[in-house]
């Protein structure tokens, strides 16, 4: 904000033009008509001597006694003092005569006073300057009189006197037109006063950051109407442009933080200036406490500032992948720039699920040849060995044609179990048809697939359930699941073992789901094979799944038909001890 002193406000300055005007208009017209009145009596008197001096040459020249000097003293001094002027009689040689004022013995020679001299060359003329003689301002008026030289004069003083009297009713007068004009300005002024201070008022709410200015200009001059109506529109305009940015703003936010991709905005200096919800939970910050943070303080991770360091050099946008912080997950980091030299975006997507499905397509290309290439490789060697001579002796190739006829069972049971696979997966994320089933006619279906196979083995199979239990469920699917979790369990558990199958219902408060476990007391899994057990074609003992006649598909399908039924499926396991497997479908 400027700083700023005491300033005059408007009417101030008003206030003191106007006066300033005026004192200059009435002082000049003082001036003017002053020395415009001064000028006049300079010449009325100047008139007045002249006709008197006139009527004095007349008067001598009916007096012949007024030729003796005396006498003509007398006359001189009478007059001075009957017409207040000051008669002086000179002759040729500029020697005074007679004066009215003086003794004429007394008084200098005036030849050298320049109306007399122009008297005395036989010229009137007047003058005003200041007498020698009394020390006073006079008006002089001399004329030619017989070779002599008559002069008259009369002081200035009423002049002066009159000016005064003059000057002080011009004052008073000026005083009561100045006080009159300065009321008659202001209330003039307060048509430009009250709107200004209007439009100052609405300025400060502007810019305090108040948008909503509504100025009634209805009384404003035409200018300041106009200036009142610009300033209305642009702060709807500007209440418009903040609406719309502010808007912007929610919408960028909401999908910054509708981002799976964490998102970290770098100011110029390299700091945090904003984060994602994403990368807040990603890289564990608060998103409040994060703003302003070096960006090692934020992320902690030294390969993501020397990847950004990189990138900077490089001049161009970067994409590299990392580690996060924890070790547990793989990034992808992009880096882009808002603009030259300015703010710059860091994108960090989390592709770990990306590098198990890839993981897991790479081993599933892997196991899905090398299970379908075994039995064919075994199949083809068998066709050549029957070719070789196999096939005259008819036990041998009797054994031979069981051998490939089984192996071709165990290729049908992958390709099947691959086109099951497939079909569920293409069922995921819709619907599949469901009834309600009874959980005891399941179990019935599950002892009928599984029963002569426990027997075998010596297994105790036992099934339990809720009497009356029944779900909305694909009956065809669940019990597909089941059989392969009991056959599971039965293969691997030694004999004598227990495999037990059981169903309950799961309730809450606002949801109810079918649990459905199977149960062994065989060998176990590590927690190593916990976690990839429900992959495709994994094996925890591969020699021994292909003894058991296994195609390493049959708990991912039942992770499918669970995932069909918007389930889950999972493994609690002690190695040595035996596992529970548990389906969980919401109902």
């Amino acid at each position: 904000m400027i700083a700023r002193g005491r300033r005059r406000r408007t009417w101030e300055y008003l206030f003191a033009a106007t006066g300033s005007v005026l004192l200059l208009a009435i002082a000049a017209f003082a001036a003017v008509s002053l020395a415009a009145l001064k000028d006049t009596a300079f010449r009325q008197s100047e008139e007045n001597l002249r006709q008197f001096a006139h009527a004095v040459t007349r008067i001598l020249d009916t007096e012949p006694r007024l030729l003796d000097p005396q006498e003509l003293q007398r006359f001189c001094e009478n007059i001075g003092r009957e017409q207040d002027f000051r008669v002086t009689y000179i002759l040729p040689d500029g020697t005074v005569l007679a004066d009215s004022g003086a003794k004429p013995a007394i008084l200098e020679n005036h030849a050298s006073r320049p109306e007399v001299a122009s008297a005395l060359a036989g010229t009137e003329r007047a003058a005003i300057r200041m007498s020698h003689s009394i020390g006073k301002p006079m008006v002089y008026f001399a004329l030619p009189y017989k070779g002599n030289a008559l002069r008259l004069a009369v002081t200035v003083d009423y002049i002066d006197t009159a000016s005064r009297q003059i000057a002080a009713v011009l004052v008073a007068a000026a005083l009561a037109i100045l006080i009159v004009a300065l009321g008659v300005s202001m209330l003039a002024s307060r048509s430009i006063i009250v709107p200004v201070a209007a439009l100052e008022r609405a300025a400060h709410r502007f810019a305090e950051g108040s948008v909503d200015l509504r100025i009634d200009a209805t009384r404003f001059p035409r200018e300041l109407a106009e200036l009142a109506d610009t300033l209305t529109a642009m702060a709807a305009s500007l209440d418009e442009k903040m609406r719309a940015l502010d808007r912007q703003n929610r919408e960028t936010g909401a999908i910054l933080s509708g981002m799976n991709d964490a998102l970290i905005v770098l100011s110029p200096d390299g700091r945090v200036a904003r984060a994602n919800r994403a990368a807040c939970e990603l890289f564990s910050l608060d998103g409040e406490t994060a703003t302003g943070m070096p960006l090692i303080q934020a992320v902690r991770s030294v390969d993501v500032v020397d990847f950004l360091s990189r990138a900077r050099e490089d001049g161009s946008e970067t994409t590299v992948e990392l580690k996060a912080p924890s070790g547990t997950k793989s990034l992808l980091v992009r880096l882009s720039r808002a603009d030259e030299g300015g703010s710059e975006i860091l994108v960090f997507s989390d592709i770990t699920r990306l590098k198990k499905l890839e993981r897991i397509r790479k081993d599933f290309v892997a196991n899905v040849s090398h299970e379908l290439k075994t039995p064919i490789t075994s199949i083809q060697g068998f066709i050549e060995t029957l070719k070789d001579g196999a096939i005259e002796d008819p036990q041998a190739a009797r054994r031979f044609l069981d051998i490939m006829d089984g192996q071709t069972s165990r290729l049908g049971a992958i390709i099947d179990d691959l086109l099951t696979i497939s079909r569920l997966e293409q069922s995921e994320g819709s619907a599949i048809p469901r009834e309600e089933t009874r959980i005891a006619d399941l179990f019935e279906g599950v002892r009928g697939l599984c029963g002569e196979f426990a027997r075998k083995k010596g297994t105790e199979l036992s099934f339990e359930a809720p009497e009356g239990l029944s779900c909305p469920v694909n009956p065809g699917l669940i019990e597909q699941a089941l059989v392969n979790l009991a056959l599971n369990a039965i293969k691997y558990s030694p004999e004598g073992a227990r495999v037990a199958v059981s169903a309950r219902l799961k309730r809450d408060d606002s949801s109810s789901a079918l649990i459905l476990e199977v149960a062994d007391n065989g060998i176990g899994l590590s927690e190593k094979d916990r976690g990839r057990v429900f992959e495709r074609f994994y094996r925890v003992d591969k020699g021994r799944s292909r003894e058991q006649g296994g195609t390493g598909l049959g708990l991912s399908i039942v992770r499918h038909i669970a995932l069909a039924h918007g389930g889950t499926v999972s493994v609690d396991s002690v190695e040595g001890v035996g596992s529970t497997f548990r389906i969980t479908v919401p109902v």
